[in-house]
């Protein structure tokens, strides 16, 4: 089982490049990192499934220029998005950014990519919040080409440009991996499985049980099936909170969510999940605000067993 870290890597905390090489030192084989550009002030009272938008929500800096100082200290571990919101981005410049990280981090970049949920955003950014998955799908579309292609043409909804030479193309063949950040255990995900199955390299819904993943994974394995895709090749991550695994502090925002735990083996529970057919659980943490982040690392490596 792969273990990756994510939480927020707060822009007043300590130091991104230094927080990158303990998880690498520590043994976590990847580094993830979500974004929202901007909060608008309307969103401030912005409830999720009846959790309120955490504070820190405010502070999240551009997880590509920060992975890309990362990546310049470290060798071996991963970087992902959990996740890019594809439509508050210009398709043509994400590109180009993905492609120049993915070489400046050796190929080690995988984009976990979104559409949003804060219905406040899309007006800031010029889009109708209900047009976001189209716009995230012809955006996916128009990145590919421009990934692949020497002279890259596009001509999409939301989307088109003439051909355009767009370099450097990633390290990775035939580009990034790239994983459907979407689905929890709130929704149903059966779109979401189907969306996998079409167009992803590998799925990253959160808070699934090892029970819930075992049913999920079996009806993403027939929809693959149906559009001739191999399952087996898929990267499988689910983002799971470390107080799930009885390690580290309760998140402020968990206050409630979590009242119900029962002790776990850690162990035993990425058992279960490596059995289900996951293949790397993200570890969530609450925000690094200061130094206890290098202490908390600690204590989470030890209490999964990384080290």
């Amino acid at each position: 089982m792969k273990l990756g870290i994510t939480c927020n890597y707060l822009w007043s905390g300590p130091p991104i490049a230094k927080i990158a090489k303990k998880i690498e030192d520590l043994g976590f084989e990847s580094m993830w990192m979500g974004e929202h550009p901007i909060i608008p002030v309307s969103a401030a009272n912005a409830e999720r499934y009846g959790v309120p938008l955490p504070p820190n929500y405010r502070h999240m800096p551009d997880p590509f220029t920060s992975m890309a100082a990362a990546a310049a200290v470290t060798s071996k571990i991963r970087f992902g998005t959990n996740v890019c919101v594809v439509p508050q981005h210009d398709p043509i410049t994400l590109a180009k950014t993905i492609a120049t990280l993915d070489q400046v981090s050796d190929g080690r970049f995988i984009f976990g990519f979104g559409t949003g949920w804060i219905e406040e955003e899309p007006e800031v950014f010029g889009y109708p919040f209900n047009k976001r998955l189209g716009i995230t799908l012809d955006y996916m579309r128009a990145m590919q080409a421009l990934w692949t292609e020497d002279e890259a043409s596009y001509s999409g909804e939301y989307v088109s440009f003439p051909p355009v030479l767009c370099n450097p193309k990633p390290v990775q063949k035939p580009h990034v991996p790239l994983l459907v950040g979407s689905g929890n255990d709130k929704t149903d995900n059966t779109a979401i499985l189907k969306r996998v199955a079409r167009i992803g390299d590998g799925w990253l819904p959160s808070f699934l049980s090892p029970a819930q993943m075992t049913e999920q994974l079996g009806q993403l394995r027939g929809f693959c099936a149906e559009q001739g895709r191999d399952y087996e090749a898929l990267d499988i991550s689910l983002i799971v909170p470390a107080i799930s695994f009885g390690v580290g502090p309760l998140p402020p925002w968990g206050a409630n969510a979590y009242d119900d735990l029962e002790p776990v083996n850690p162990q035993e529970l990425l058992a279960e999940y490596q059995e289900a057919g996951v293949g790397r659980i993200l570890i969530g943490l609450p925000d690094l605000e200061d130094d206890s982040a290098f202490d908390l690392l600690e204590e989470v490596a030890a209490g999964m067993g990384v080290t």
